[in-house]
């Protein structure tokens, strides 16, 4: 039988960004952050209007190096100015 894991309570936030849609009167934005919990990591965000979060994910990656490519890419997707969502997103 394999020994369980105890993750921490508080996960080490090693890098985040903080993106807002100008001109959003609903004050639309998108947080992403790469969290570390006991050598595991995961890529995680939240989204959401006038401050309430409407959606929480994480996806749990390999390695820290997988971790900074996915919130690279998903950072790089999400401030595009040519992306097809209407919402248009910049670093707050």
């Amino acid at each position: 039988m394999q020994n369980a894991l105890q993750l921490n309570l508080f996960p080490e936030v090693i890098e985040s960004a903080q993106l807002v849609v100008q001109n959003s009167p609903r004050g639309t934005f998108y947080r992403i952050w790469i969290e570390q919990n006991v050598g595991i990591y995961s890529v995680c965000k939240e989204s959401g209007t006038k401050g309430k979060v409407l959606d929480r994910r994480c996806w749990p990656v390999e390695n820290f190096d997988q971790a900074e490519m996915l919130f690279k890419k998903i950072v790089k997707e999400k401030t595009d100015l040519n992306r097809k969502s209407p919402r248009k997103y910049r670093l707050a």
